[in-house]
């Protein structure tokens, strides 16, 4: 049998070509090991580096939830912050009557005024700052039926006031004269100006022992004009 050695050089060369073929990739005819395409591939999946350091959008400031709000305080910094004085106040009120007990129906009142002084200190109860007012005032009552007689003279004051932004509330212990009573009052307070005040406000008075009649209480409405030292 004869061999015929050019059929096998043809297949060498067909192989050889073969294997070269398979080296070859899809589309634009690279190298399966170019970098470029590696490269594209890293970009694909991870991003560019640019996109890893593009910092991230700033929040508008409207969206600010977690922001708290600062403590309630009631009076202002006052006008002589290097005083002594300082966080105090002073008003000048002005009540009267506008109910009372059945023991003081026939009791005739007037518009009385009064001058309170709040005590540059505070003691906390639990978050709530409770301050001190001492106040002096007049108060009036007189009797013609069915027999005469008043109820009259200056009234000492120590109060304890919860003081809002608007709101207030006070509890107060003192003398009536010679009496010994006890109120509670509450109040609306607007500013004209930062360091004055204008306050709406009704009081209960209660008396345990009044000549003649015994216990009674009335309210009144009060107007205060303060200033914050």
């Amino acid at each position: 049998m004869l061999f015929n050695p050019i059929f096998g050089q043809d297949a060498s060369e067909q192989g050889e070509s073969g294997a070269q073929d398979t080296t070859m990739v899809f589309g634009d005819g690279q190298n399966g090991s170019s970098d470029a395409d590696y490269e594209a591939l890293i970009k694909e999946l991870y991003g560019s580096e640019a996109d890893s350091k593009a910092e991230p959008a700033a929040k508008p400031e409207d969206a600010k939830k977690d922001e708290k709000r600062t403590g309630v305080k009631g009076p202002a910094p006052g006008m002589f912050k290097k005083s002594r004085l300082n966080g105090s106040y002073l008003s000048f009120n002005m009540a009267s009557p506008y109910a009372v007990s059945s023991q003081l129906e026939s009791w005739y009142s007037y518009i009385d005024a009064g001058m309170a002084v709040k005590l540059p200190y505070e003691v906390y109860v639990e978050s709530i700052p409770l301050y001190f007012l001492f106040e002096v005032s007049t108060f009036s009552f007189e009797n013609t039926y069915p027999q005469g007689g008043t109820f009259a003279g200056l009234a000492y004051i120590l109060q304890a006031s919860a003081i809002g932004d608007q709101a207030s509330a006070a509890l107060g212990f003192g003398f009536w004269d010679t009496e010994i009573g006890s109120l509670l009052e509450v109040g609306y307070r607007f500013r004209p100006t930062k360091n004055t005040f204008l306050r709406v406000g009704t009081r209960g008075v209660l008396i345990t022992d009044i000549e003649f009649i015994g216990s009674a209480w009335w309210a009144e409405l009060r107007l205060s004009m303060g200033f914050e030292l």
